[in-house]
């Protein structure tokens, strides 16, 4: 069944923001996009000479024939024109039912970029809005105007906000900025998402299309993972614009919409609120190759003895002395062989036993002392299972970035479902410009070939090997299904 978003906004005669702007950014993101008309605009790139407000009578009657037909996953809210208009939305999306509502995000534009008032709304309409919205997406310049926050520190201003109704805040630049700093505000995360910055006046329509994708992004990927995609959607425009694509018209250049974001140039740093971008991690001294996870130092040994490209020793709830003389044996076992040992999650016993890399889960990455690990030369694997926990890797630049699981695991238990061939070969290519790159969950020799089909570097198992009636043969059949040559 299709997937489907409302934009509830102005139409913009020229094409570059409104509902224009959102129907071809829902269209980007596979979803059939509806539109709820509350004013008409005469604009063009220059200017906006024109504003006629839709009755809301009218506007109602709209909403309501959607409502009938095209249940909506998500619905943008951006001009709407007067408080009349704005009470009639306010009244329909009250009245829908708490177990099927879709997420809403208002963009509470009130000029248009290209200059000109798209109406006026009291302080008592905005103030409802922002309580009944699950998102607002304001720029530097309409959070300063409409609810008279300084935006000079964007975690404190977005709190600040949030202390007033707003569920969730992403709050971006300003008219004219390229997203170099955005920063994102949820019930369950705040964090920062910092893109590279572009030269250039920025787009018309660019905040249209940043709410829009957001909502898009919310109907296609997990909640964490929306802004991640939402600014890597607006910055591969803005990219095109400061590379000097040909725009229609003679004023700001529209942004251009260019599809699913999958360029690595886009892909931001995502820095939870009170860090800093982490350091810079050694490279991989030769290719991931065939990777193993095991779970004690004999089976480390047995993976040396075996040839194994790399394995990791992942050990769980052992007393300290015992951890320590597991790290210690199993970089004994390593040395002097061809084998490369990372040891999952405990970064102080791997610098300490001098490892050659460590291999850290996302809720590992916030507690490690990444200077620490970096300092001591040591290289740095990251888990990755979304667009959030990608971009969050990217902030530290690791050594090489895993995903997964690709396939359903019983190993541990798992709070995303398998990723599959399709979605890895998105990610595949998305990173793989940066970082080598292994897929892990639920891989066997006949899922190999599928899984290497992706254009990923390599593939780590945990029990392929380990719990294979002839492990030996087990690596022969493996590195075979890799294409990959033995020791």
């Amino acid at each position: 069944m299709a997937k489907i978003a409302w934009t509830i906004a102005g139409s913009d005669s020229g094409g570059g923001a409104g509902i224009q702007a959102d129907i071809r950014t829902f269209h980007d993101f596979g979803l059939h996009g509806a539109s709820v008309v509350t004013c008409v605009t005469a604009q063009n790139t220059a200017a906006l000479t024109d504003n006629h407000i839709v009755p809301t009578a009218t506007v109602g009657t709209q909403l309501r024939a959607l409502r009938d037909d095209l249940p909506p996953g998500a619905i943008k809210i951006g001009a709407l024109g007067s408080n009349d208009n704005a009470a009639a939305v306010l009244d329909f999306l009250g009245a829908l039912p708490d177990d099927d509502r879709p997420f809403v995000i208002w963009d509470p534009i009130r000029h248009a970029s290209v200059g000109g008032a798209l109406g006026v709304l009291s302080d008592d309409t905005i103030d409802s809005l922002l309580k009944c919205v699950d998102a607002v997406t304001p720029n530097a310049e309409e959070l300063a105007d409409t609810w008279n926050i300084d935006p000079s520190d964007p975690a404190h201003a977005a709190g600040r906000l949030c202390k007033r109704g707003a569920k969730r805040v992403y709050l971006t630049g300003g008219h004219g900025d390229s997203p170099g700093l955005d920063h994102w505000a949820s019930p369950t995360r705040s964090f920062s998402i910092r893109g590279d910055a572009l030269t250039g006046r920025g787009a018309h329509g660019g905040g249209c299309s940043l709410s829009s994708a957001l909502a898009a992004a919310m109907v296609c990927e997990d909640e964490d993972s929306a802004p991640v995609l939402a600014h890597m959607y607006v910055h591969q425009g803005l990219r095109a614009i400061a590379a000097g694509v040909d725009h229609p018209g003679a004023g700001r250049p529209p942004l251009p919409h260019l599809g699913w974001p999958g360029d690595a140039a886009d892909l931001p740093r995502v820095v939870d609120a009170g860090r800093a971008i982490g350091p810079v991690f050694p490279a991989l001294s030769q290719p991931i190759g065939l990777y193993a996870v095991v779970g004690s130092a004999d089976w480390v040994q047995r993976c040396v003895e075996m040839g194994l490209d790399t394995v990791q020793l992942r050990v769980k709830d052992l007393p300290a002395p015992a951890l320590r003389d597991a790290v210690a044996q199993s970089v004994a076992a390593t040395e002097g062989s061809n084998t490369r040992l990372f040891v999952n999650d405990f970064w102080r016993e791997a610098i300490d036993a001098g490892a050659y890399g460590v291999h850290l889960g996302q809720e590992d990455l916030t507690n490690a002392d990444l200077p620490a690990i970096a300092g001591a030369g040591i290289r740095l694997g990251v888990s990755t299972h979304s667009y959030y926990e990608i971009a969050r890797a990217h902030a530290v630049a690791p050594s090489y970035v895993a995903i997964g699981p690709i396939y359903a695991t019983t190993t541990k238990p798992m709070k995303f479902a398998p990723q599959g061939i399709d979605r890895l070969g998105r990610w595949v290519d998305l990173l793989k410009p940066r970082y080598p790159l292994t897929a892990i969950g639920g891989i066997d020799t006949a899922r190999t070939p599928g899984v290497m089909a992706t254009g990923i570097d390599s593939i780590a198992v945990v029990r392929a090997i380990t719990e294979a009636a002839d492990p030996l043969q087990a690596v022969a059949d493996l590195r075979a299904a890799m294409r990959i040559a033995g020791p």
